[in-house]
């Protein structure tokens, strides 16, 4: 499947930011890529990222400072 993405409104752009009139339209192509163009599919994501992201996500939400923390930075 080959996604072409079409923007819109990107002349009055301001620089470094999204401007406010910005539009996106993804349009699904399912014909064929001749061989002469390479398919450009992304490599797996190694181990290591997996790991990390379990280990994230199995820890519980704890503030950054408790509440005691920051009556005594006051």
């Amino acid at each position: 499947m080959l996604y072409v993405m079409y923007f819109v409104g990107l002349q009055n752009g301001t620089p470094g930011g999204v401007p406010e009139d910005y539009e996106c339209e993804v349009i699904e192509n399912d014909a064929p890529v001749p061989k002469h163009i390479p398919l450009h599919r992304p490599r797996p994501l190694p181990n290591e990222f997996y790991q990390t992201l379990e280990a994230d996500s199995s820890k519980k939400d704890e503030p950054a400072i408790s509440s005691s923390e920051s009556q005594l930075k006051e």
